[in-house]
């Protein structure tokens, strides 16, 4: 199982999303791409014998290397930084689902674009479509329709929308204070920020067991 978060956007909420999906999904190795190493920053605040498993700064041979892990068994976790590189189109290449966090600004479309665009080539390069599943985050709590936003991305050919969208919420930066997801934190794990990341780690699942069906 591998699992990338990737946008070439920064400040989406890719490692925030991360870092929620790794409490739920406990996978064996999370790769920190992230050019602010928030994932290994924050694992800093984790309880001794709580620690996370990740490895950061990997070269191009090296995320290879570690991502065929998972056909040992290993499930992996990737937070992409948010660049283009040709270390971030390999793990896009390899993964079995690719995690895209958007906000809801019309000015995000642009740089969707351009994911979609990388997505064709890496889809080319492999003989095979690759597509990046999209979610709405930090969006306005209060806020329900989002059907312009869709729209656009409905109409690109890589890219699909997910059903869960993950509000701004301060329960994140409560329990990004221990260095935990807000389904692990004692303040936070019954709130509305846990249940919508639970919806999208149920989506997540379902997505990896069609995977596993089309093999």
């Amino acid at each position: 199982m591998i699992i990338v978060l990737a946008h070439q956007k920064g400040g989406v909420g890719k490692t925030t999303t991360a870092l929620n999906l790794v409490e739920i999904m406990k996978p064996d190795i999370i790769i920190d791409q992230d050019a602010h190493d928030g994932i290994s920053f924050l694992n800093e605040f984790r309880e001794p014998g709580n620690k996370l498993n990740v490895i950061h700064g990997l070269d191009k041979a090296s995320m290879i290397k570690t991502l065929r892990q998972s056909e040992q068994g290993k499930a992996i976790v990737v937070d992409c930084g948010g660049f283009d590189s040709d270390v971030n189109r390999v793990a896009i290449a390899l993964a079995d689902v690719v995690l895209v966090p958007s906000n809801d600004d019309i000015k995000e479309v642009k740089g969707l674009n351009r994911f979609n665009d990388m997505l064709v080539e890496i889809s080319n390069d492999l003989g095979e479509q690759q597509v990046g599943h999209v979610f709405l985050t930090r969006t306005h709590p209060s806020r329900k329709h989002f059907e312009d936003f869709e729209g656009f991305v409905n109409e690109m050919s890589h890219l699909k929308m997910l059903s869960t969208r993950i509000p701004t919420s301060k329960f994140h930066n409560i329990a990004h204070f221990e260095g935990v997801g807000v389904t692990a934190h004692r303040k936070t794990k019954y709130s509305d920020a846990a249940r919508d990341i639970k919806a999208l780690a149920k989506e997540v699942t379902l997505l990896l067991e069609s995977k596993k069906d089309e093999q």
